[in-house]
């Protein structure tokens, strides 16, 4: 029996998690999500525009991460490396 072929490997920069772009878009998101459920009635939102809002907001921020992550990212953080490496 032959053993399975060996993954290639690339070598590429290791950074901080707090400079991730990625990690940003989440946070940004979460943020403009959380502030519209609290201000949208102060600047007449419905709750069904609010809703709206939110779900606009979480969809556009996924789509933002899998554009950079997919075809942006030339980099690996601490967490994204296999365990003993």
């Amino acid at each position: 029996m032959s053993s399975a072929p060996s993954a290639p490997t690339a070598t590429v920069p290791v950074v901080s998690a707090w400079s991730s772009k990625i990690n940003w878009t989440q946070a940004v998101a979460a943020f403009a999500m959380i502030l519209t459920l609290l201000s949208g009635g102060k600047v007449g939102m419905d709750a069904d525009q609010q809703a709206a809002a939110v779900v606009t907001i979480g969809v556009g921020c996924n789509i933002a991460t899998w554009i950079m992550k997919t075809f942006f990212t030339a980099r690996v953080h601490p967490t994204s490396l296999p365990k003993g490496s």
